[in-house]
Parts: C-alpha cells; sequence; structure tokens
C-alpha cells in the first residue's frame, strides 16, 4: 500500500489513542482521526475513488495499521457498533497498553 497519507495519519495514531477513553472501537477511532487530520483522512480516500468501497478499504487498513501499534494498543476482539454513515457494523476493539 503506497501512501505517505495513510503513513502521516500513522504519525497521529499516539495522539489519537490519547484521546480515547480506556476501551474504544475502531469506527470511534476512525471518527475522531478523521474530525482532526481531515485532509490526511481526504487524500487517503482518494487513493481509492476508484474502488467500489473506498471508506471500508482505507478504514481496514487504518485499523491494520493500528493493530500493529502495540505501544499504544491491544486487540480485544470485535463488537458491532455505529460506523461513519451511522450503520451498525463490525469494528474492532481495542484498550489502550499502560505504559
Amino acid at each position: 500500500m503506497s501512501s505517505s497519507a495513510f503513513e502521516e495519519l500513522e504519525n497521529n495514531y499516539t495522539e489519537i489513542v490519547g484521546l480515547m477513553p480506556a476501551k474504544f472501537d475502531s469506527h470511534e477511532f476512525i471518527l475522531v482521526l478523521a474530525q482532526r487530520y481531515q485532509q490526511l483522512y481526504v487524500q487517503a480516500l482518494s487513493e481509492y475513488a476508484d474502488n467500489n468501497q473506498p471508506f471500508l478499504t482505507v478504514h481496514g487498513e487504518i485499523a491494520k495499521r493500528l493493530k500493529k501499534r502495540e505501544d499504544l494498543v491491544k486487540h480485544i476482539g470485535n463488537r458491532t457498533s455505529k460506523n461513519i454513515f451511522g450503520d451498525n457494523s463490525d469494528a474492532a476493539g481495542w484498550q489502550k497498553v499502560n505504559k
């Protein structure tokens, strides 16, 4: 996956995780990330403008990168929550890692 937009978004994960409650899900994380870094988020989406499901693809990549950040979070399973469109769908659940 290319992308300085994804890399730049990921550079802000520490800040965004710091704003989250002790337990949260990917939908909640993505919403805060997208609100704070709208230009980068739109750049990441634009890379998949020709994709049938650009939001799903981009959100999957954001969650995959978050899962690798074991210094910040621990994956605690999946749960159902409202996605960016207000629809209920599965999302990864996270717990902050105590440092």
